[in-house]
């Protein structure tokens, strides 16, 4: 059997590690650290109009689209996309919004009138009645491949500062 023996002082190495084994006690900092990344993400989603799986948002009705500011599709006063936020609740991360019609956009709804015969709306500025109006989903929440690229950057970044801080 061959064997190799080394010797010095393990100090600079065991302290490292010690980092390391903190983060994961006490992984808070790397958390909330993760948590602004995904809330970043989920907001470009709203630029690019695409979904966390990387499918497109469904386009907007032609009609409906003429008689609005042209912004993208989620956008108009601005509210869903500035109301994201993120926390840390223990070991999980929330990433959401408190705007009533958040999952309305996420989920997607069907609008059906419940005292009248008809809907009446104005879309691309004429009066329109509908028995039905279907607000295709358009999923800004979730976990995509983007996501799971900002997860192991910011594990990584806590990995690197364990090992250097010594």
């Amino acid at each position: 059997m061959a064997l190799m023996q080394v010797r010095g002082d393990w100090a600079p190495m065991r302290g490292a590690l010690e980092k390391i084994a903190a983060i994961g006690r006490s992984p808070q900092a790397v958390l909330e650290a993760i948590a602004l990344e995904l809330e970043d993400n989920t907001r470009r989603r709203f630029t690019t109009n695409v979904a966390p799986d990387g499918s497109q948002w469904v386009p907007l009705n032609p009609a409906y689209a003429s008689g609005r500011k042209p912004l993208p599709i989620l956008v108009q006063s601005g509210r869903l996309r500035n109301d994201l936020s993120s926390e840390v609740r223990g070991h999980t991360i929330i990433v959401g919004s408190a705007v009533p019609y958040a999952a309305v956009h996420q989920f997607g709804a069907t609008i059906i009138p419940s005292t009248k015969n008809s809907l009446a709306f104005n879309m691309g500025g004429k009066m329109v009645h509908a028995k039905k109006v279907v607000i295709p989903a358009r999923p800004f929440l979730g976990f995509g491949a983007e996501d799971r690229v900002a997860v192991v950057e910011q594990l990584h970044l806590a990995l690197e500062l364990a090992m250097q801080a010594r």
